[in-house]
């Protein structure tokens, strides 16, 4: 496993030419190192929210208040996760040309670990899926942000056409509008409106990604953290009153919940403020560390596999019952506890994934293969140009 693990890695440098943690120039086209390691850490973030909304962690009569506003505080620092993937995008994507190879290799993971999890499950689990929505994931809408990231994709090269002919005031204009429609309108008086719709905040938080990278300057006196902190502490306060008000007064009750339930999503002005904030702070970070380079570079292409793997549809519930996710609910480790098994979610996924890539990396030296997949390549760097003929 090792040996495998040191060839991926090897490989990896060899595509990039260099160790990507030598980028620390935040405007530079290639990726540096601390967002791809942001990007681990947004995904340890949306394992936390699958934990605790799995695991109905929250609906749990006998979780005590102290390990209530604990977990009210992971839940809120880890809202911003969905939000640092998109602004991520829409950074590095803004200026670029479309590559029509990274949404067929997205797709063909996806199909992968549906089918293998659907036959795996078969014999041991009641599923929860008919046979055509695993071999279907993509369009049956099992994997709605895989789903949501491919349209976003698909749409970019019209996106960065209109963001890069905007000048400062035009683009700030933009983001203003939609965070005010998307924000603020939508989540308190439109969530089932003519703003509703998933599209809509992906776009808007992908659009504000170009608009950091063509306008914005990110400084490391400017407390990014700091901020990011402060907001979830004041969240969780509010969340935690809320929720003790919502409990008192029944006939509240459900106007209480939809605001809660409202204010928890990404594109909420305050989730957006908090994701702006982390993501600057990390293009302010040079890692000079080149075991930690290596680790992030080794683990960094694994992070959809990961989600792929551990939100299938047939598993996620079983997950967090398997590992004990409800033990220990009134002790004091509790929240500890279930950050170690997010953790160990999140190693498992990425064994199973280095191993998944080790595989392939074999393969890749079988003739037979080798051919078809440099056949397959040539075909999509076609299409991809035919693609990309249309926006020039």
């Amino acid at each position: 496993m090792l040996t495998i693990v040191r060839k991926i890695y090897n490989l990896t440098k060899k595509k990039t030419g260099k160790t990507i943690g030598t980028v620390n120039n935040s405007k530079n086209i290639n990726r540096n190192t601390s967002i791809e390691l942001l990007r681990i850490i947004a995904m340890l973030m949306v394992i936390s929210l699958h934990a605790i909304n799995n695991a109905l962690l929250f609906k749990d009569a006998n979780l005590s208040m102290y390990n209530t506003v604990l977990l009210r505080f992971v839940d809120t620092l880890s809202q911003v996760a969905n939000g640092t993937f998109l602004i991520i995008s829409g950074y590095y994507m803004i200026d670029r040309k479309m590559n029509i190879k990274k949404i067929f290799c997205l797709w063909g993971k996806v199909l992968f670990y549906s089918i293998l999890i659907y036959i795996i499950c078969t014999f041991f689990l009641e599923m929860k899926t008919f046979p055509y929505e695993s071999f279907l994931p993509i369009l049956t809408g099992q994997y709605w942000f895989i789903s949501a990231y491919i349209v976003l994709y698909l749409l970019s090269p019209i996106l960065n056409i209109l963001a890069n002919k905007l000048n400062q005031k035009q683009y700030k204009y933009l983001i203003v509008i939609m965070v005010i429609l998307l924000g603020v309108i939508r989540i308190i008086f439109n969530r089932a409106g003519i703003l509703s719709g998933t599209m809509l905040p992906v776009l808007m938080v992908y659009l504000l990604g170009g608009y950091i990278r063509k306008f914005v300057q990110p400084k490391k006196k400017q407390y990014y953290f700091v901020k990011y902190v402060l907001l979830a502490i004041i969240f969780t306060l509010v969340f935690t009153i809320l929720s003790i008000v919502a409990n008192i007064l029944p006939k509240a009750y459900t106007i209480i919940i939809y605001f809660l339930s409202a204010f928890r999503e990404y594109n909420c002005i305050i989730i957006v403020a908090m994701t702006v904030f982390i993501f600057l702070k990390f293009l302010t970070i040079n890692i000079n560390s080149k075991t930690l380079n290596k680790i992030i570079t080794l683990v960094a292409p694994s992070v959809f596999s990961i989600y792929i793997i551990h939100i299938n549809i047939n598993i996620r519930d079983y997950i967090w019952v398997a590992l004990g996710a409800q033990n220990h609910l009134n002790t004091w480790y509790f929240v500890p506890y279930l950050l170690s098994l997010i953790v160990l979610v999140f190693l498992i996924c990425l064994a199973i994934d280095l191993l998944r890539r080790g595989i392939y990396f074999l393969l890749k030296k079988i003739p037979i293969v080798e051919k078809g997949i440099s056949k397959l390549n040539e075909k999509i760097g076609k299409l991809n140009s035919k693609l990309n003929y249309i926006f020039e």
